[in-house]
């Protein structure tokens, strides 16, 4: 069996994260969300609340490269780096999903990475967001498009590429379709490439 490393990248409220740990579960591999932020934490020994917001802050001035030193970079670029270098280092390790981070585009060179994206109608985010997410917003359609905006500002400069393009990625899911079975269709996307793998 080949190890496949999932990558899901996702608008705000549409189930992204959440079709991600129930695929991970299904395919009893690793899953990584808030577990990168962990592992950020402890390479960076930055605070998690600033780790966890990398997505709204300013994007990177430069594509990093190693005639910079670490060391001498912002902070803010510092924690971009360790998060390409956390994500590559999970992904060689063997089989897993990771939410985010750029993930899909950091390793955009690996043969075993299925790339997924998942959208949803407006309407559907709202409502996941104010009723499963309990976010406290006096105008959650005003937050979900803000949040949507910061990532696309973060994901567009730090890969040179448009986010939620379908190009970019293997399979985009309109998770309006339930998420169990967005789940199950990317498992038996997972199960194709097995099974054309081993043939």
């Amino acid at each position: 069996m080949r190890s496949y490393v999932i990558t899901i990248g996702r608008e705000y409220g549409s189930g992204g994260r959440i079709i991600g740990k129930k695929l991970a579960e299904m395919l009893d591999i690793p899953f990584y969300d808030e577990e990168l932020i962990n592992l950020m934490v402890k390479e960076t020994g930055l605070a998690s609340d600033f780790i966890k917001n990398v997505e709204n802050r300013r994007p990177l001035s430069f594509f990093y490269d190693t005639s910079f030193s670490y060391e001498n970079l912002p902070i803010e670029d510092q924690v971009s780096v360790s998060e390409r270098d956390i994500v590559k280092k999970i992904a060689d390790k063997g089989p897993c999903v990771i939410v985010g981070m750029c993930a899909d585009y950091i390793l955009r060179h690996k043969e075993n990475c299925i790339r997924v994206f998942i959208h949803a109608p407006k309407e559907d985010r709202v409502s996941r967001v104010k009723e499963v997410y309990k976010v406290n917003e006096k105008n959650i359609e005003k937050y979900v498009h803000k949040t949507d905006k910061a990532r696309a500002v973060y994901y567009n400069y730090q890969t040179d590429r448009k986010w939620s393009r379908a190009q970019n990625y293997d399979l985009v899911i309109n998770s309006n379709l339930g998420l169990d079975t967005s789940v199950k269709i990317i498992k038996d996307l997972v199960d194709i490439k097995e099974s054309e793998y081993i043939g």
